[in-house]
C-alpha cells in the first residue's frame, strides 16, 4: 500500500460535506452507537483506496467504501446506501486514522464551525490595517458567542478563553501594534462588564468584579511602557486617547474609573516620551470642545489633570472647580493629582492641593485617607514650615482622622499628647504590647507615670482576683519605670502607700506575693 496517507486535511473536510449533505442525524446517531458499541467486526483497505469492512448485527452485512468516489459507497442491508452501517464505518475508519469520529456523527455542525474560523482568520489577517474602532467591532463579532452570565467573573474568564484564540495564530502586527492590540483587549473586556453594570443588573460580584479588573488593568498599563516610543506609535496613541475620551464623556456620575486609566497611561507611557508636550496641547484643546458640547466630570478632571502635566497646578485646580458636580467628587479622583505633585517634587503646590482637597478625604477612614496623611508626611519632609497646616487639616477631619493623628502622633515622638489620647480612648498599659511602649521608657519614662498610676488603680477597684493579677503585672513594670528613672526611693514610698492602702484586700496581698512584689 501507498506511504501517502489515506485521507489528507482537504479529503477530509470533503468527506464531511458528503456526510452532512447525504445522512441524516438520526441515521449518524444510530451509526456512531455501532460504532462504540465495536459492531464493526473487520476493516481493510486496498491500494485502490477501497474499503471492505464488516458490521455485526443479527445479521451480518458487508461494507464498501470508494475513497475517491464517496457516492459509490455501499452496504449489503435493506437500506444499501447512507444507513447506520456504512455511517458506523465511516466512523471507525476515522478513528483509525486519526481523525475524530464526533466530527462525523456532528458533520454540519463541524462544518459551519469550521467556516467561522475560517471567517475569523481572515479577518484576523485584516486586524494590522484596522483602526481601534475596527478592533473593537472585530472584537465584539469574534465574541458574539459569549453571553454575559450571572457571575461576572466567570463571563470576563469565557471572554478571556475566546480570546486566547489570537494566541494560537499568527497576526502580522508590529512590536507596538501587538502591544496596543493586548491593551485593546483588555478595553474591550472592561467595556463589555460596564455593559453590563449599566444595565442595572448590579450586585456586589458584578461591582467587584468591575473594580479589580480596572485594578489588574492599570498594573498591566505600569508593566508595558518602556518598550513604547511615541515617534513611531504616535497615530495609535491618539486613537487610544480619543477611545479613553469617549468613554470618559460617557461615565455617569464620579466614578471615574476610565479617568483612572487615562491618567495611568499618561504617566507610564506619555509623560516620559520626549513627545509629550505635544500631546498635551492637543489633548487639551480636544478634551476642550468635548466638554463644551457635553459636561462630564470625568472630562474635568482629565483637562486638569493635563494642565498640571503642564505644571499649571492653580489652572488644574481650577478646571476641577468649574465642574457643577465637583463637591460630589470622591477622594479617589485627587490621587493622581497629589501623586503628579509628588512625583514632580513641587512640594508648595502638593500643601496647596492637600489644603484645598482636604473636605473630601473627611470620610471613614480608607485607602484614599491613608494615601492622603502619606503625602503629608512626604511633603513635611521637604517643606517643613507646612508641619501647622498639616495638623490643623487633621483636627479639622475629626473624627475620621483620629486613628491617623495617633499614628503620626507616635511616628513622631509625640508621646505626651499620644498618651493622652490613649487615656481618652480607655486604653492602660496592657492594651499594647510590650514594644510599643519601649520607646517612650527608655526617652522620657516619667510620661508614663499617670498612665501606668491610673491603669493600676482601675484595676484594683475592679476588686476580682483576675483584675488584681492584671494590677501586680502593672506594679512590675511600673517598678521598672521608676528603676530607669533612678528613683528607687519614690517607688519605696509608693508601694509602702499602696499596701497600707489596700492592706485589708486578702486577695490583692496573695497575687503580690505570687508576683514576688511582697516576701
Amino acid at each position: 500500500m501507498s506511504s501517502s496517507p489515506v485521507l489528507n486535511d482537504d479529503q477530509w473536510l470533503k468527506l464531511l460535506e458528503y456526510i452532512a449533505e447525504t445522512y441524516n442525524e438520526v441515521t449518524l446517531s444510530r451509526g456512531f452507537t455501532y460504532f462504540k458499541q465495536q459492531r464493526v467486526a473487520t476493516l481493510s483497505i486496498s491500494e485502490a483506496r477501497v474499503v471492505q469492512a464488516r458490521v455485526e448485527e443479527s445479521e451480518d452485512y458487508s461494507v464498501t467504501l470508494h475513497l475517491d468516489k464517496l457516492r459509490a459507497s455501499q452496504c449489503t442491508c435493506p437500506v444499501q446506501t447512507s444507513c447506520k452501517h456504512l455511517a458506523a464505518v465511516w466512523m471507525e475508519l476515522a478513528d483509525r486514522l486519526g481523525y475524530p469520529a464526533s466530527q462525523i456523527m456532528n458533520a454540519k455542525l463541524h462544518l459551519k464551525r469550521a467556516s467561522s474560523i475560517s471567517s475569523s482568520e481572515s479577518a484576523l489577517m485584516q486586524l494590522p490595517k484596522m483602526d481601534v474602532t475596527g478592533w473593537q467591532q472585530f472584537l465584539d463579532n469574534y465574541t458574539s458567542s459569549v453571553k454575559p452570565t450571572y457571575d461576572q467573573g466567570n463571563y470576563v474568564d469565557l471572554l478571556r478563553h475566546q480570546l486566547q484564540n489570537f494566541k494560537k495564530i499568527f497576526i502580522p502586527f508590529s512590536d507596538t501594534d501587538r502591544i496596543f492590540f493586548d491593551m485593546y483587549q483588555e478595553l474591550f473586556i472592561l467595556r463589555k462588564i460596564k455593559a453590563q453594570y449599566a444595565q442595572g443588573s448590579v450586585n456586589y460580584y458584578t461591582s467587584s468584579t468591575l473594580y479589580r479588573n480596572y485594578d489588574e488593568f492599570h498594573n498591566w498599563l505600569k508593566q508595558k511602557p518602556a518598550i513604547i516610543n511615541l515617534s513611531n506609535s504616535g497615530e495609535r496613541m491618539e486613537q487610544t486617547l480619543n477611545y479613553l475620551n469617549q468613554q470618559m464623556a460617557g461615565e455617569s456620575g464620579h466614578s471615574y474609573q476610565d479617568y483612572g486609566v487615562y491618567t495611568v497611561l499618561w504617566k507610564y507611557w506619555i509623560a516620559p516620551d520626549s513627545e509629550a508636550d505635544h500631546f498635551v496641547s492637543k489633548e487639551l484643546d480636544i478634551i476642550e470642545k468635548m466638554i463644551n458640547d457635553k459636561p462630564s466630570p470625568s472630562l474635568s478632571a482629565a483637562k486638569a489633570f493635563l494642565y498640571l502635566q503642564q505644571s499649571k497646578s492653580r489652572e488644574a485646580w481650577e478646571a476641577l472647580e468649574a465642574n457643577g458636580s465637583f463637591k460630589e467628587a470622591p477622594a479617589k479622583l485627587f490621587i493622581p493629582f497629589l501623586n503628579h505633585l509628588y512625583d514632580t517634587q513641587n512640594w508648595e503646590e502638593l500643601v496647596f492641593w492637600l489644603r484645598r482637597s482636604s473636605t473630601f478625604f473627611n470620610t471613614k477612614r480608607t485607602k484614599e485617607l491613608d494615601a492622603y496623611t502619606e503625602y503629608w508626611k512626604k511633603a513635611i519632609q521637604h517643606f517643613p514650615q507646612a508641619e501647622e497646616h498639616m495638623w490643623q487639616v487633621l483636627e479639622e477631619l475629626l473624627p475620621h482622622s483620629f486613628r491617623v493623628i495617633e499614628e503620626l502622633l507616635y511616628e513622631q515622638g509625640k508621646w505626651k499628647p499620644w498618651l493622652e489620647m490613649q487615656i481618652l480612648q480607655g486604653h492602660d498599659p496592657l492594651y499594647h504590647r510590650i514594644r510599643v511602649l519601649q520607646p517612650i521608657e527608655k526617652e522620657t519614662p516619667k510620661l508614663l507615670l499617670p498612665y501606668y498610676h491610673q491603669a493600676v488603680d482601675h484595676y484594683v477597684s475592679l476588686k476580682n482576683r483576675h483584675d488584681y493579677k492584671s494590677a501586680v503585672r502593672l506594679l512590675k513594670r511600673l517598678e521598672k519605670v521608676y528603676k530607669k528613672m533612678k528613683q528607687t526611693e519614690q517607688w519605696e514610698n509608693f508601694f509602702s502607700g499602696f499596701m497600707e492602702r489596700h492592706s485589708r484586700l486578702r486577695a490583692l496581698q496573695e497575687e503580690l506575693r505570687k508576683g514576688k512584689l511582697l516576701g
